[in-house]
């Protein structure tokens, strides 16, 4: 599949809503509470907000056809520590192609060079090896386990606690191109 990363548009809504309407255990656990087009709609409109105060950044992972397909993104974005908290999902019907690696180590270069944030943090839960893939392919060093750290579905869940910093050696893995428009 050809893939490439770009900004969130506010006519990626109604995409964005059917993504939700697919969700597995795992998206669900990383949209919003409102899965509607009106909640799409809020969730694009909330990254606007943050991406104009500087406290986000969010990239659409968008198939050849322009569909978006995922997202990676860097929230809390703290400037007087340089630290930044990072996360990805892909639909369903997307996974397996290596999609989410690749645009999370676009998304960290970007950060990194662009944006100037020295340490990226990221979890993810210790029974999710497909997301472990994904933070080790971008270059992310695991630094320890928080203890039931997540409550899904009445379910404690351990996660994995990760970061990768701006000096670190960076993968050779493969990268999303990043187009504007």
């Amino acid at each position: 599949m050809t893939a490439f990363l770009r900004r969130w548009h506010r006519d990626d809504a109604a995409a964005l809503a059917e993504i939700y309407s697919r969700a597995d255990a795992d998206l669900f656990n990383n949209i919003p509470d409102d899965p509607s087009l009106t909640g799409a709609q809020a969730w694009l409109e909330g990254i606007r907000t943050a991406e104009a105060d500087g406290s986000m950044v969010a990239l659409a992972i968008v198939a050849g056809d322009h569909t978006p397909v995922g997202n990676v993104m860097a929230t809390a974005i703290d400037r007087r520590h340089s630290t930044a908290w990072i996360s990805y999902w892909l639909d369903p019907d997307a996974r397996g192609q290596g999609l989410a690696a690749a645009g999370l180590c676009s998304l960290v270069d970007h950060v990194h060079d662009e944006i100037g944030v020295y340490r990226l943090e990221l979890g993810y839960r210790v029974n999710n090896p497909a997301s472990a893939a994904v933070a080790e392919s971008a270059g992310f060093i695991v630094e320890g386990r928080q203890r039931e750290r997540l409550l899904y579905d009445g379910a404690r869940y351990d996660t994995e606690e990760c970061a990768r910093l701006a000096g670190d050696p960076r993968p050779q893995s493969h990268r999303l191109p990043f187009v504007t428009f």
